[in-house]
């Protein structure tokens, strides 16, 4: 965030030979500029995915330092994050706003765009016209899955559950290996050093699969549609069942031991009240947009049992 000359540093390890001759390859950040740290992701300078996910790591070092009593440190990152938040947020805008993976770290998993909601909806909405056909399918064959799913996420915390639905259900439907629920990146096979083109199963790879990135994003969505922490409300609230389908309301489900940032949560609903059990800290309850607005909602605090 100060650096007024490139940052380098040696590479340790094996680089794939076609990146062995590449001039930039020791080269971290370049010169801070307007605020905003100029650094580096898959060979490209995706300004505002940097930015976002080093605010995301300043607030949960401060959220360390609080845990371990360094309030000093604390304050000193939670302030350096309130500063890159605000570069950010004057940075918003084309051609910045347009590049890819902006869309997979506004919300989740950053929260850095939580003021500015409106425009990220619009920057979502343009993408998903452009991406999406009529049906909600995909016009091509995406290559960065991960990208996908990361901006279905984004979605949910928008209250879009109809959003998150159709691309899970793609992507169901369009597995590496079907029944495997695994996934892919790219087109063709790579990083295998020229070694071993047919370890992973096919003769002729039409991509590299399985792709972990995919399968982390896949089941972190998933765990966030049961309950996720809206962190940039007033206070730290825990949103219940977001991504539930209305369908299903009609009968009993129940949810237990899912593991949150400080806390774990149960809960059950039995079609008219929801009974919620929080462990390990005080934290706000409310229901996703998907439940009648008269639920019933009952919130147990329970001492953490660790």
């Amino acid at each position: 965030m100060a650096t007024t000359e490139p940052i380098h540093h040696p590479v340790n390890g094996p680089i794939l030979p076609q990146y062995k001759k590449d001039p930039n390859i020791t080269l971290v950040a370049e010169p801070v500029r307007d605020g905003l740290i100029v650094g580096r992701m898959d060979h490209h300078r995706p300004l505002l995915f940097v930015n976002a996910v080093s605010y995301r790591g300043l607030l949960d070092a401060a959220s360390l330092a609080d845990r371990v009593q360094q309030p000093a440190d604390a304050k000193r990152w939670r302030d350096a994050a309130a500063k890159l938040q605000r570069a950010w947020e004057k940075a918003f805008k084309p051609p910045e706003s347009e590049n890819e993976p902006t869309y997979i770290s506004s919300l989740w998993p950053t929260w850095v765009a939580a003021s500015h909601k409106d425009a990220l909806l619009q920057g979502l909405e343009a993408r998903w016209t452009k991406l999406h056909d009529a049906q909600g399918g995909f016009r091509s064959t995406p290559l960065w899955t991960y990208f996908d799913i990361a901006e279905a996420h984004q979605w949910l915390f928008l209250n879009r559950g109809d959003r998150v639905w159709t691309t899970l259900q793609w992507f169901w439907q369009h597995q590496a290996s079907p029944g495997l629920y695994t996934w892919w990146e790219g087109k063709g096979e790579e990083n295998t050093f020229h070694l071993w083109e047919r370890v992973r199963g096919w003769v002729k790879p039409p991509h590299l699969t399985p792709h972990y990135w995919t399968a982390a994003e896949m089941l972190l969505l998933q765990l966030d549609m049961l309950a996720y922490t809206d962190t940039q409300a007033s206070q730290p609230t825990v949103v219940i069942g977001a991504g539930i389908p209305s369908a299903w309301l009609s009968q009993p489900m129940s949810v237990q031991g899912l593991p949150m940032a400080n806390t774990q949560v149960d809960w059950k609903w039995n079609g008219k009240q929801m009974d919620v059990k929080i462990r390990g800290g005080q934290v706000d309850v409310k229901l996703g947009s998907v439940f009648p607005t008269d639920t019933q909602l009952k919130v147990e605090y329970m001492k953490s049992t660790s």
